[in-house]
């Protein structure tokens, strides 16, 4: 709730793009199997993708 206002805010669910969601199920499954998050260059080779493009996601 807003306290100047008075109104109440509306948590709205989290929307993610399809890049996004592919982004977050990479790291997931990464994690789970290998125990330790993916790094920058692990990213980059299955999404074939340059640095920037890892960073920007």
């Amino acid at each position: 709730m807003s306290q100047k206002s008075g109104t109440a805010r509306r948590a709205s669910p989290h929307r993610f793009t399809e890049k996004q969601g592919q982004y977050l199920a990479f790291i997931y499954v990464y994690a789970h199997m290998f125990h330790q998050p993916p790094a920058e260059a692990d990213m980059q080779r299955h999404f074939r993708v340059s640095p920037p493009a890892v960073q920007a996601r």
